[in-house]
């Protein structure tokens, strides 16, 4: 009969892959893309995970933005490339929100890409950086780890890293603007 609350190999919670594995390093920075988006939900749970903060920001109030201040602060980039359509929210002014209008159509892929000093990981799903997408719908997802002797294959690392490139190409910003520059380099330090 077993365990009632094992998990079976192929399901878990998809906030938990935002979380650094052991020996992941420090965080370097991520970008993520999505339809739909909740600027609290990612900035308090999935940068949360990602920068490990110890504080909540619904109880610890300040503590918690003087923690996340400095944890962003020492990240080369915290992006999310958002459909034109659904580019709405407060947020920090740590990470960026770019407005992506593609030239056909909509940006409709959900794809996070978290970098730490040892290692890169790719989450590649079907829900949206929305409370509904990680918590409430049944979504899939995959991640694949890519680090000295990972097995991942880096030609597809290669293949989202030019689809990202592409995707930021669609933003709604001067493309000679820091913020763009700066997950343009970002980017760059992930396929070095």
């Amino acid at each position: 009969v077993g365990d009632q609350n094992a998990v079976s190999a192929g399901h878990g919670k998809l906030l938990d892959a935002w979380g650094p594995p052991d020996n992941a390093g420090d965080p370097v920075g991520c970008l993520a893309t999505t339809f739909t988006f909740s600027p609290a939900f990612f900035e308090e749970e999935c940068l949360g995970r990602f920068l490990k903060l110890e504080t909540d920001a619904a109880e610890d109030g300040p503590v918690y933005l003087v923690e996340r201040e400095e944890k962003l602060s020492q990240v080369a980039c915290a992006a999310v490339l958002v459909d034109q359509h659904h580019c709405k929210g407060a947020r920090s002014l740590r990470w960026d929100l770019h407005v992506v209008r593609p030239d056909r159509g909509i940006l409709h892929a959900k794809i996070s890409l978290l970098c730490w000093s040892n290692m890169a990981r790719l989450i590649i799903g079907s829900a949206n950086l929305t409370e509904h997408g990680y918590r409430r719908n049944r979504e899939v997802y995959g991640v694949l780890d890519f680090h000295e002797g990972s097995e991942a294959p880096k030609p597809l690392l290669q293949e989202v890293l030019q689809y990202l490139r592409q995707a930021a190409d669609g933003a709604v910003a001067d493309n000679d603007s820091f913020p763009l520059q700066r997950m343009r380099r970002f980017l760059d330090r992930v396929q070095a």
